[in-house]
């Protein structure tokens, strides 16, 4: 947990903080837990894992089934994967579908259970997973879905989300909306089963437009040269490398308003 350091985006504001430029490997922007509200990590976990509170990072009867299944066609044709499971292989494993794989997953997913909290472990999860068009984590989820920070998502915006990563091509809601209603109704259907949320407001949020925001990205052409002379500027403290990797907010004097007018 302590050498957790993915690929972040590096952003160059202008003085209002209206985004300039940005540098990434991955675009990603970490978030502590306490910052992620509770309507998001239950619907995450409605979609993903039902059980994850409780349970110790294993689904036995998933697995039991996964496993029958397994064997009568020969191959690894199904999996039972928990949230903890999700972590343990993208953290530490490939994705080839071999029974020692699986193996190594479930020693290093009880490793897991054991070393972190489940709140910890919702902190990996939730900053590392893919919420589809090259975002990755919820922060980016929700700036590039809503166009909103990860503590102001509604209900119904919060299960959109979460019902993304179960395949990102095929319930993102910019290219598949309506297979991502669908989706959205059902990890709505399994918080008001958890008792996470009422019947009434799942009802109501599965009736909900979308809501997205415009796809606008930010304006490349109005200050090339100062987010070049910025990031010239920032390498005699951050070499460009680890500019790339990460994480840094560099922000300039420049009021937009005046730069337009400049440029005209």
């Amino acid at each position: 947990l302590e050498g957790y350091d993915p690929p972040q985006t590096t952003r160059v504001v202008a003085a209002d903080g209206t985004v300039l430029g940005e540098l990434f490997l991955e675009r990603r922007t970490v978030v502590p837990i306490e910052r992620i509200p509770t309507v998001m990590t239950d619907a995450v976990i409605a979609a993903e894992d039902a059980d994850f509170r409780t349970h110790e990072g294993l689904d036995y009867p998933g697995m039991i089934r996964a496993m029958l299944a397994n064997v009568t066609s020969g191959r690894l044709a199904q999996g039972a994967s928990t949230i903890t499971q999700q972590v343990a292989r993208t953290f530490f494993l490939t994705r080839e579908k071999k029974f020692s794989r699986k193996i190594r997953e479930i020693l290093l997913t009880r490793r897991i259970e054991e070393r972190l909290t489940k709140d910890e472990i919702l902190y990996l999860y939730l900053n590392q997973i893919n919420f589809g068009h090259a975002r990755y984590g919820v922060q980016e989820a929700a700036r590039f879905y809503f166009d909103k920070d990860i503590s102001e998502v509604t209900v119904a915006e919060a299960a959109l989300m979460a019902g993304i990563p179960k395949g990102p091509a095929v319930y993102s809601p910019l290219t598949h909306p309506d297979a991502a209603r669908k989706r959205r109704a059902y990890v709505l259907g399994e918080m008001a089963e958890q008792k996470m949320i009422s019947a009434e407001l799942a009802a109501q949020a599965a009736d909900a437009p979308l809501g997205l925001a415009p796809q606008r990205g930010f304006d490349a052409r109005l200050a090339p040269e100062a987010v070049a002379r910025a990031l010239d500027e920032i390498t005699a403290y951050v070499d460009r490398e680890r500019l790339r990797h990460g994480g840094y907010r560099i922000e300039t004097t420049i009021d937009p308003r005046l730069q337009r007018l400049a440029r005209r």
